[in-house]
């Protein structure tokens, strides 16, 4: 047993240490644990029997009516009265082995029973740890005894002041330091902070940031003063026997959060390992995919079936893939992943994605589908529904048109599938696309004139192929005139507009030097006197057109000539 001369109060230079060592020390296991696997937590930990602020054992289990807790309490009390009281003699702790269960006696005062269950958890005999729990207390009740004498109090208040002595220092010293920095910051090195720069845009300037700086180290002073108070308050505390119980409630009250962070830090150390191999096997497979993916690009790697234009979706989906296998698996590792707060969250994320994203994920599903059906290309000049342009992106969502004024238009993909979809540029540069209008002639222009002037002016025309070479078709034979079609090609679909304008214009200058006039008459002939429609060539050397008879009638249905 110690001697109560063996009781000494800390000196104040060592109370910093202490409290490192407190903090790195983990928390005393429980020696006991229940054989109910229901049972409380707090009842697997214990409930402490304490004398003057000092923590005994711990009590686990009831006993007949009487919780652990009460039995904790009760003890407590009985010890507490013992410490005080003025006959008291250490030697007349002993244990007694009474039906089943140890006894634990002041003389014949019952102070505690421990039982089977009782010793079960600590792995001792009965006997044993009640002889070990009578030492305890002999120990601690002599200690608390001496620790209530005069010449104890003096010392501890002597401590107490030179501990709020030092603090007041080190609080003197951290204040004196930080204006220090302040005026630093203020002055000299005001001009010398410059400011946070993205290329040409400052985010935050040098001022701003000096003023940020300024109230950081503010706050960080306030900071280090209050745990500084905090702790010292709590050390002070510990030195008197009447409040050492509350200074280690408020070292607790710190320490314990640190110290099951800590705890929880380092059992989580293997499932952030777990966590860490996934994510490097998943980067270097990227790595691989990302390699494939470019020399098949490239040329360099070629499947059959499998077009160039298909690689960057291709790889993008395969890379969402991994992303959704890889969070698969890291899932079950992540810290708090089965608590219900982290459950409810998950499952509102889910339920707001999915009412939010129906239109989303229909174009996202739409895109993949344009991009394996290879109808268009960036680059392509094409027609969807009532929209003309230059495809200039095609993304998973949304298609990027470009009219001829300049104009983007952004489709959504699920409207690109649903409409119909021509692509002027898919077979352009194989084959040729075919440009083509009409004009519209009278039946006295002959045909095989009208024939060449529109294939001479389709030849004029710049981006028009000469090979193959343009055709004209007779579209509609109307009731006054002709409908004239010409054809050709070119292999330059994004010049379009420009191509048909120039074409246009060529039509009308050949037609004009030809003295054909672009014109589509409508006739109201009286077929007995005016001339035929039929162009001359085609008629008789001596055809003369009849003239006209024109006859008067007097009323009475007679004629008179």
């Amino acid at each position: 047993m110690r001697s109560a001369k063996a009781v000494r109060v800390a000196a104040p230079w060592f109370v910093i240490i202490q409290i490192v060592i407190l903090a790195l020390l983990p928390l005393p296991a429980a020696g006991w644990q229940s054989d109910e696997e229901s049972a409380p937590a707090q009842e697997k930990q214990g409930y402490p029997v304490i004398v003057d602020g000092y923590e005994i054992f711990r009590v686990h289990q009831n006993l007949g009516a009487a919780s652990a807790q009460e039995r904790a309490e009760r003890i407590s009390a009985e010890m507490e009265a013992l410490a005080t009281a003025n006959d008291f003699d250490p030697s007349l702790f002993k244990t007694v082995e009474e039906g089943g269960v140890t006894t634990i006696r002041y003389g014949d005062q019952l102070i505690m029973t421990l039982n089977d269950a009782e010793a079960h958890g600590t792995g001792l005999p009965r006997q044993a740890l009640a002889k070990q729990y009578a030492a305890l207390i002999q120990e601690k009740l002599t200690m608390a005894r001496e620790q209530h004498t005069a010449r104890y109090l003096w010392r501890a208040a002597a401590y107490a002041a030179a501990t709020v002595l030092v603090y007041a220092v080190v609080v003197w010293l951290i204040v004196m330091g930080t204006r220090w920095i302040l005026r630093t910051l203020e002055t000299s090195a005001k001009a010398k902070i410059k400011g946070i720069k993205i290329q040409q845009s400052e985010i935050v300037r040098g001022e701003r940031l000096t003023a940020l700086l300024v109230s950081a180290v503010k706050l960080l002073r306030v900071v280090v003063i209050a745990i500084l108070t905090y702790i010292v308050l709590a050390k002070a505390f510990g030195f008197f026997p009447w409040t050492r119980e509350h200074s280690q409630k408020l070292l607790r009250y710190m320490l314990d959060p640190l110290i099951s962070m800590g705890q929880a830090l380092l059992a989580y150390v293997p499932k952030l390992f777990y966590i860490l191999v996934i994510v490097v096997v998943m980067h270097f497979l990227l790595r691989f995919i990302r390699t494939v993916a470019r020399e098949v690009e490239r040329g360099r790697i070629r499947f059959a079936g499998f077009y160039p234009e298909w690689v960057q979706p291709t790889y993008k989906i395969v890379r969402v893939l991994l992303y959704a296998f890889a969070a698969v698996l890291i899932y079950p590792y992540l810290p708090g992943e089965s608590s219900p707060a982290f459950k409810g969250i998950s499952v509102f994320l889910g339920v707001l994605l999915s009412l939010g994203s129906t239109s989303a994920v229909a174009n996202f599903v739409a895109g993949i589908i344009l991009v394996y059906t290879r109808g268009f290309r960036v680059g392509d000049w094409v027609t969807i529904g009532e929209n003309a342009g230059e495809v200039v992106q095609q993304s998973m969502l949304a298609t990027h048109v470009r009219t001829i004024r300049n104009e983007e238009i952004t489709i959504p993909n699920s409207v690109v599938l649903g409409s119909f979809v021509t692509n002027f540029s898919l077979q352009a540069q194989e084959q040729g696309v075919v440009l083509h209008t009409a004009v519209t002639i009278g039946y006295n222009a002959p045909w095989r004139t009208i024939h060449k002037l529109l294939i001479d002016a389709a030849l004029k025309t710049q981006y028009i192929l000469h090979d193959p070479p343009p055709f004209v078709l007779q579209a509609q034979l109307e009731d006054s005139y002709v409908k004239y079609e010409i054809n050709a090609y070119t292999d330059h679909p994004l010049r379009m507009p420009y191509i048909y304008s120039d074409l246009h214009a060529n039509i009308q200058d050949s037609f004009y030097e030809a003295g054909v006039e672009i014109m589509s008459p409508v006739f109201h002939a009286l077929r007995d006197g005016n001339r035929t429609a039929i162009p001359d060539k085609y008629l008789p050397r001596d055809y003369r057109a009849k003239s006209f008879r024109v006859e008067r009638t007097d009323g009475t249905g007679e004629d008179k000539k």
